[in-house]
């Protein structure tokens, strides 16, 4: 009897154990276009290469851009853009990197925002770095965050979303 009740403990222990392994598993799972856009991006930042935000100016220390995402009516991204691009974004973001991961789309996460037009706004900044210079560059950055009307597709549902900041530390990767 005492070896039928310790399995009996063992199997609902294992069940219980399993089954809040999954909703740990599943809570950090890709489930919008938004977190897969997001993590795109930050693949792209942490990739090979060499980049150390102290050895910039102070009014450099800080980032602007927005990624577009055009999905098809297929739920296929058929095009990647993304605003600001500079030699000095260049030095950080790998667009074609992030480009190729978002139009990978592994899980699918796409499929279901068919005809749609994703522009996430990005602000990366230094660790540390807590006031950022208003210089005529980051104005001007700032300005063409959202494209103007005239850039999008009519046929395709437009999402603007929330801007998402990274906050990096000095870098040598």
């Amino acid at each position: 009897m005492k070896i039928n009740i310790s399995l009996l403990l063992s199997i609902i222990i294992l069940t219980l154990s399993q089954a809040r392994a999954q909703n740990i598993k599943a809570k950090y799972q890709v489930t919008t276009a938004e977190e897969q856009i997001y993590r795109s991006v930050l693949s792209g930042i942490l990739v090979e290469g060499t980049f150390n935000f102290d050895a910039l100016p102070r009014e450099k220390q800080s980032v602007l851009f927005s990624i577009i995402v055009s999905i098809d009516s297929f739920g296929k991204v058929n095009k990647v853009d993304f605003t600001n691009p500079s030699s000095h974004v260049d030095s950080l973001i790998r667009y074609e990197k992030v480009a190729n991961e978002i139009k990978k789309d592994r899980k699918k996460i796409f499929n279901q925002y068919k005809n749609s037009i994703y522009v996430l706004p990005i602000l990366i900044t230094k660790d540390g770095n807590y006031g950022i210079l208003i210089t005529p560059e980051f104005l001007e950055d700032f300005k063409k965050l959202i494209p103007s009307k005239d850039y999008f597709e009519k046929s395709k549902k437009i999402n603007i979303l929330p801007t998402r900041s990274v906050t990096l530390g000095d870098i040598q990767y």
